[in-house]
């Protein structure tokens, strides 16, 4: 069956941010970004507010479909209107940046990351170590995660 944004709005009982949460989460994972940016931007409408795990679930589906400027863009009117970014917010983003070799942003990232007293997850670790071992980042970048 084939779930489109019309067919969820009029078949999903819509009583809580858990709810939109897990549409949003599935929606990106299926690569429908579109359409779960279509549910995240009617949340204010339907007055319900976002949480960081439904912030960070649209960050994440912009960053797979490869719009990081609109995960960007996201990440900073997250951090103008609450929730404030998470751990999970910040090592999504910093591995973006990092596949896409854009170094200077990723420090950036990681330095408020840190500021904020987060710390780098496994995936960020092991991006970090892959990149390392085959010469696309130097050393100082996994000082900068310890």
């Amino acid at each position: 069956m084939h779930w489109s944004y019309s067919r969820i709005c009029k078949r999903v009982k819509w009583n809580s941010i858990f709810t939109y949460n897990i549409i949003i989460e599935g929606l990106c994972k299926a690569g429908k970004v579109e359409d779960a940016w279509k549910i995240f931007c009617s949340l204010d409408l339907k007055g319900v507010k976002p949480d960081v795990i439904t912030y960070t679930t649209m960050i994440s589906g912009l960053c797979k479909k490869g719009l990081k400027e609109e995960a960007i863009a996201l990440f900073r009117k997250m951090k103008e209107d609450g929730p404030l970014p998470d751990s999970g917010t910040y090592n999504t983003l910093i591995r973006r940046y990092l596949r896409d070799g854009d170094r200077a942003v990723s420090a950036e990232l990681i330095n408020e990351m840190k500021s904020f007293g987060f710390a780098a997850d496994a995936s960020t670790f092991g991006l970090v170590t892959h990149m390392l071992s085959d010469g696309r980042l130097n050393k100082s970048f996994l000082d900068m995660l310890s």
